[in-house]
């Protein structure tokens, strides 16, 4: 008997230990959330880490009174650029030369450039899988009705279908298209349209699986919000906090904030991550919001000699300026909102906690050279790594 005590406890501490210790499969992604697609950039930017999932935002859907449900901003550009591909067929034909029979060596020689190569099959490993992604208005399921709900799923169904064998009749770069994720960020009045969306659009779209945006909201109210009906969810871990509140420090990203909605049930649905690295500037004038400057840093706005300094994340403007088509009156105050790499760094030990699954696939909002650049290749590695 007095050998079973430290037994247990030996048990429980390589059991402990191998919790701790606990690691998964990370899948890396990225958004696109632009209008204007640069392939040739895009693919650059994520070869350079070795993305292989790439959520594109298609086209937006809202409401207006004169048109109904209507599909905006479309994609323009074609995704026609995919150097992987070539590299790959570069060295499978380079295989095929070396091992070539006499016969077709001399084939080769006096002709390379008719010379019928067997064709070369890319595999799934190498290709980068897109999820074609869209954005619908929670006000659009607020405006319409079970009949129209139908309506509005023909209509995506019709023209998402339409852009995809639109992207895929270059059959030299052969993409895979095997999901399609909509973001909306549904409320208890509209679950049951939206939710009613999903299931009809999965019903003409068999194909394809499905994936729908999860709010922390609605992570943690999962009881009351529901669980919309496809195969997996992404979590967006940010915008926790409402923008326009002039006494709230970080609307993008506030850990504090964030760990009140990670309870320790698990949710009913596979989880993916997307985790924040943009930033904006947001302007109140008198204690009252009144415009948000995307793309706005505290690095750009030190440097705005129109701006000074006056908290941590806080300039005042010091005249009346138009700066890139955003006017501003002597004594707006301007807060700056960025995500630094320890809130990523932390953001990664509260979601490994409420992960259930152990392949993940771990997602920036959103690919921007400008962002990038900012953050440095090492540290989105780390991130991904540190899962």
């Amino acid at each position: 008997m007095k050998y079973l005590f430290p037994l247990f406890l030996l048990i429980v501490l390589l059991t402990t230990c191998k919790q701790a210790q606990q690691s998964f499969l990370v899948k890396k992604g990225f958004y696109h959330w632009k209008t204007n697609f640069n392939s040739y950039e895009a693919a650059k930017m994520l070869d350079s880490m070795e993305v292989k999932k790439f959520y594109v935002k298609f086209f937006d859907v809202s409401y207006n009174e004169l048109q109904g449900a209507i599909p905006l901003a479309e994609l323009q550009g074609s995704m026609d650029y995919f150097p992987d591909y070539d590299d790959f067929k570069s060295k499978e034909r380079a295989k095929i030369i070396a091992n070539r029979s006499k016969e077709d060596s001399i084939k080769y020689t006096e002709n390379p450039y008719f010379y019928n190569f067997p064709e070369v099959i890319i595999p799934d490993s190498v290709k980068l899988e897109i999820i074609p992604t869209v954005f619908i208005t929670n006000f659009t399921f607020e405006k319409l009705n079970k009949e129209q709900v139908s309506d509005l799923v023909k209509k995506v169904s019709a023209k998402l279908n339409n852009m995809i064998k639109k992207e895929n009749s270059n059959e030299h770069y052969p993409k895979i298209f095997q999901e399609i994720q909509f973001d909306c960020d549904w409320s208890e009045k509209t679950k049951d349209k939206f939710f009613a969306f999903l299931a009809e659009f999965k019903k003409l779209n068999p194909n394809f699986k499905l994936s729908a945006t999860i709010r922390l909201y609605q992570y943690k109210y999962y009881q009351k919000a529901g669980v919309p009906p496809v195969e997996k969810g992404m979590l967006m871990f940010y915008n926790l906090t409402s923008l326009q509140n002039p006494n709230v420090t970080n609307s993008i990203l506030d850990i504090s904030e964030a760990k009140k909605y990670l309870t320790p049930q698990k949710y009913p649905l596979k989880l993916d991550f997307a985790l924040p690295i943009f930033s904006w500037g947001l302007i109140f004038r008198g204690g009252q919001y009144v415009d948000i400057y995307r793309t706005l840093d505290s690095k750009q706005a030190s440097k705005l000699k129109f701006l000074k300094k006056t908290g941590e994340n806080q300039f005042v403007s010091l005249a009346d300026t138009v700066h890139e088509k955003f006017y501003l009156r002597e004594g707006d105050n301007i807060r700056i909102e960025e995500v630094s790499e320890n809130q990523l760094v932390e953001s990664v030990k509260l979601l490994r906690n409420i992960a259930n699954q152990n392949s993940i696939t771990v997602t920036f909002f959103h690919l921007d050279r400008p962002l990038i650049n900012k953050y440095g290749y090492e540290t989105f590695e780390k991130i991904y790594k540190s899962f």
